[in-house]
């Protein structure tokens, strides 16, 4: 399978970002990896490192999403976290809340991403 897409895991947890990036790899995707919404945030400015969607989760997660959305508004966030404690927060990022909790079920992201990205493509005619 080959996939097109760039895609960027912000999470601090080794256990849960290692295997859903060996997973999204496996999908054919190039993955990028990031412990923090800073380390992210130079990794998304980098030149080298273009990126079309950034997954991340919790507080950090929507502040990370605030900034991508005003200085790079071209990349795509799925956050994940806790729906009933974030929600509210959701509202001024995006029209729905966190798709996903904790553990990520990665087959339900994959078609998050693929969603995301043919909506990119139909947008961009790509």
């Amino acid at each position: 399978m080959s996939e097109t897409g760039r895609l960027l895991i912000v999470e601090d947890d080794v256990l849960v970002r290692a295997p859903l990036a060996a997973f999204l790899r496996e999908c054919g995707y190039q993955v990028a990896e990031a412990m923090t919404p800073a380390e992210a945030q130079v990794l998304v400015d980098a030149k080298e490192l273009p990126v079309d969607i950034v997954l991340a989760r919790g507080e950090r997660g929507f502040e990370l999403a605030g900034w991508l959305r005003s200085q790079h508004p071209e990349v795509q966030v799925i956050l994940a976290g806790s729906l009933e404690r974030a929600t509210e927060k959701a509202a001024d990022l995006c029209q729905e809340g966190p798709a996903e909790t904790l553990p990520y079920e990665h087959k339900f992201l994959l078609e998050r991403i693929k969603m995301l990205l043919a909506g990119r493509d139909r947008a961009t005619g790509g």
